[in-house]
């Protein structure tokens, strides 16, 4: 019998579930009751499956917008539209949707409401600010509402005060023309979904530290840099930038290097007799 072992090696979707499995107690210390480990695990997994160039990303980068999950307690599935793990170059990306800000609103514990609506020319829509802060907005009942003239939120919070938002198109389009994913897919084909977040980032400066956190870590993709929150809850950002690796700055309180490098070196190979 040939007892002599040979090494192949592991498929990166076995290498990456590992790695994944390894830093579940990790995840356990960051995550709200209301999400759990081997839940996240699974959604990640699944997005990997539906994303595979997520796999040819620097696992870095992958490990560290997955604890960036976990900090906040959103889920990156894509379905419910909290949040979006999205292959940049070799990075991975963070994306949180508005419906993700919104549950970090909610799930604070300060807010009661949020609600973040567009508004159509046909619609009838009306507000004031000053001492008597006011809006009111009536959706048109014909079947052509017209084209999206303004984005509003408003945020009511448990002690009774409210907070509201309100911009026009041509102000949430200056900030979409100086973003890096203007000409992307997410501004093409869902602008409203868009434009809802825009204005509750907008607003986000008056909600809680997690959706102003959130919202931090939105305006980073904006400025062409990867930023996500480490195991210790700290934001790490790196630029994203076409140079040599040696070349790209590294954030030394990003203990997730280390853990990948030592992860990919145990699990690189598997032993067949």
């Amino acid at each position: 019998m040939n007892n002599l072992a040979k090494s192949e090696p592991k498929p990166a979707m076995v290498t990456v579930r590992h790695a994944l499995e390894q830093m579940k107690p990790q995840f356990e210390l960051a995550l709200p009751k209301h999400l759990t480990p081997d839940r996240l695990l699974r959604v990640v997994m699944t997005c990997i499956q539906n994303t595979p160039k997520l796999l040819e990303c620097d696992r870095t980068s992958l490990f560290s917008a997955v604890m960036t999950c976990a900090q906040l307690g959103l889920e990156p599935d894509g379905t419910l539209g909290q949040a979006y793990l999205i292959p940049f170059g070799k990075k991975v990306q963070f994306i949180i949707g508005y419906k993700g800000l919104i549950s970090l609103a909610r799930n604070s514990g300060e807010v009661s409401s949020v609600s973040v609506k567009e508004v159509y020319e046909n619609d009838f829509f009306e507000y004031e600010f000053g001492l008597n802060e006011k809006l009111k907005h009536i959706p048109s009942n014909f079947n052509g509402h017209g084209k999206i003239t303004h984005f509003y939120a408003i945020a009511k919070f448990k002690d009774g005060s409210y907070h509201m938002e309100i911009m026009p198109k041509e102000e949430v389009d200056t900030i979409r023309n100086g973003s890096q994913g203007k000409n992307h897919t997410p501004w093409k084909n869902h602008y409203a979904e868009m434009g809802k977040k825009t204005v509750i980032r907008r607003m986000s400066k008056f909600l809680p530290m997690s959706v102003q956190k959130a919202a931090a870590i939105a305006e980073s993709y904006d400025r062409g840099e990867v930023m996500n929150i480490d195991q210790n809850g700290e934001m790490i950002t790196e630029a994203i930038e076409h140079k040599p690796e040696e070349q790209a700055p590294k954030a030394e309180s990003n203990k997730l290097e280390k853990f990948a490098s030592e992860i990919e070196a145990e699990t690189e190979t598997v032993t067949v007799t």
